[in-house]
């Protein structure tokens, strides 16, 4: 199955609701210097890059959460969207 930013970036929001509703925006490209996906968090001036190896992407479409991924995405709410904070909903 080839991956597709769309399809991926579906599949993450789908794992990780937090995301939209915190209004944070995730976008998803493949980096070919790199060999892997990279994924970019991003609200207001605060920014997350991380990036998934391929294999893991994989594993992503086929219904497996990638715990690193989401251990990336907790850190960022919970230092840019804690209680109280401009993300607040």
């Amino acid at each position: 199955m080839k991956i597709t930013p769309e399809d991926l970036r579906a599949k993450i929001l789908s794992f990780y609701p937090e995301i939209a509703k915190h209004q944070i925006d995730l976008s998803v490209r493949f980096d070919q210097e790199n060999n892997a996906w990279v994924a970019q968090l991003s609200k207001r001036q605060h920014e997350l890059i991380t990036y998934i190896d391929p294999n893991d992407a994989q594993e992503c479409l086929n219904g497996i959460e990638c715990v690193h991924l989401g251990t990336q995405i907790g850190q960022f709410i919970f230092n840019y969207c804690s209680e109280g904070s401009e993300c607040s909903v």
